[in-house]
């Protein structure tokens, strides 16, 4: 068996784990809350300005810094998107053993951590 087939089992096996169910079942509920969905809109908006601003060498103002504060406050107050964060959160850490996995997998026999 390839190594791509193998990525592609690994994967099939990836989107049947509780994690990734969680996932996508949390995603379509803020796909369909419409307040959700804008939320993570507007911040997404405000974040970009504010990069922006910064990349240009100027300081954001202090009302974008506000308004992004503000709008976090209300998505951390959001039961759909906290959890969606939970369950983005909890499929990261997911994959980050997935990685660490196939990092042990490509070390020589033998060698390790220490």
């Amino acid at each position: 068996m390839s190594v791509f087939e193998k990525a592609k089992e690994l994967g099939n096996e990836i989107r049947q784990t509780e994690e990734y169910q969680e996932l996508e079942r949390t995603s379509q509920n803020v796909q369909e809350n419409t307040e959700a969905n804008q939320m993570i809109k507007e911040i997404q908006e405000l974040q970009q300005q504010i990069q922006f601003a910064q990349q240009s060498g100027v300081q954001p103002s202090q009302e974008q810094v506000q308004q992004f504060n503000d709008m976090k406050a209300k998505m951390d107050a959001n039961l759909t998107i906290q959890a969606y964060a939970k369950a983005q959160e909890s499929f990261n850490q997911l994959m980050q053993n997935v990685n660490s996995s196939i990092s042990e997998g490509i070390k020589p026999e033998g060698e390790s951590d220490h």
